[in-house]
């Protein structure tokens, strides 16, 4: 069992380039190829530069952070909230960075704050997210 001090204040960060091909990949996997993410005229017709990424490719990306970093192969994503404030070009260089907010010691779970911002430090979403965390019992 892990303690609150073990974890309160741990941070991550990673930066992730968001390409064109990435965002068309995301487009594969998930099945959403709302226009609004494929095609930069329809984008554009609604106020956008151009076409924009998924807000679940950007959450995909911070729960792969979860999964890989904090707290790692030994968490277990329960819940997480996003919260969209500016779109993500294809181009954007993203910055995301998680931080242990809360530990709830008695069932072993994180509770995460998540801030991604692009290249030009423009707040693109931020998150709340929620992880149990795992122990191997032999």
């Amino acid at each position: 069992m892990t303690r609150a001090g073990d974890w309160l204040g741990k941070t991550v960060e990673r930066r992730v380039a968001v390409t064109p091909e990435l965002i068309d990949r995301f487009v594969a996997l998930s099945g959403d190829s709302s226009s609004i993410h494929v095609d930069d005229g329809f984008a554009r017709e609604r106020g956008f530069r151009t076409r924009i990424a998924h807000g679940l490719l950007i959450g995909s990306l911070l729960s792969a952070l979860v999964g890989t970093e904090l707290p790692g192969h030994a968490g277990v994503l329960q819940q997480a909230s996003f919260s969209f404030r500016n779109p993500c070009y294809p181009g954007d260089c993203l910055h995301l960075r998680l931080e242990v907010h809360e530990f709830i010691e008695s069932v072993q779970t994180l509770i995460l704050k998540a801030v991604v911002r692009n290249q030009d430090g423009l707040l693109i979403a931020t998150a709340k997210i929620q992880t149990g965390i795992t122990s191997i019992h032999g």
